[in-house]
């Protein structure tokens, strides 16, 4: 574990060429690897599959220089995911507004093997960035997610 923002600099030095006017400072940065998933896995007795996580990094920055009517697009992070990793293929599979806050939710797929590689997650505040980049063996760790969900659909209906 470490807590250098290293992991998602090369997102952050792409936000920051594709809009000169601001500046980000990093608040907390938090990197979590492999090594301490696989031994929370051991540990767990709920079959999790806590070791199909090779890493988690999440970063959080000031945003300073922000003009109002200049407000980050889908555009803004899918061109710095190319710049992290172009050898996937980057989706918006998730996308949020709210008044003061956006959230915009990708998935990195490899598709010569069709594989679900990445999930990063974008949400931007009014003046702080949010970025979390979660990476390893996507599917069974979303094959783990629903399944405990499974069943409860009937339990969120309304009437």
């Amino acid at each position: 574990m470490s807590f250098s923002d290293r992991p998602m600099r090369p997102i952050r030095n792409a936000i920051l060429e594709q809009n000169p006017e601001i500046t980000l400072k990093k608040g907390i940065a938090v990197n979590i690897g492999a090594g301490m998933f696989n031994f929370l896995g051991a540990i767990d007795f709920d079959d999790s599959n806590l070791s199909e996580i090779d890493s988690v990094h999440m970063a959080v920055y000031k945003v300073h220089g922000q003009k109002e009517n200049n407000k980050f697009t889908s555009q803004t992070f899918q061109g710095a995911l190319l710049e992290k990793d172009a050898s996937l293929h980057w989706e918006q599979i998730v996308r949020v507004r709210d008044n003061g806050e956006n959230v915009w939710v990708f998935a990195g797929m490899d598709l010569a093997r069709n594989t679900l590689e990445i999930i990063s997650v974008f949400v931007m505040e009014r003046d702080e960035l949010v970025l979390i980049s979660v990476n390893g063996d996507i599917k069974k760790i979303m094959r783990y997610a629903l399944k405990s969900a499974h069943g409860r659909r009937d339990d969120t209906r309304a009437g």
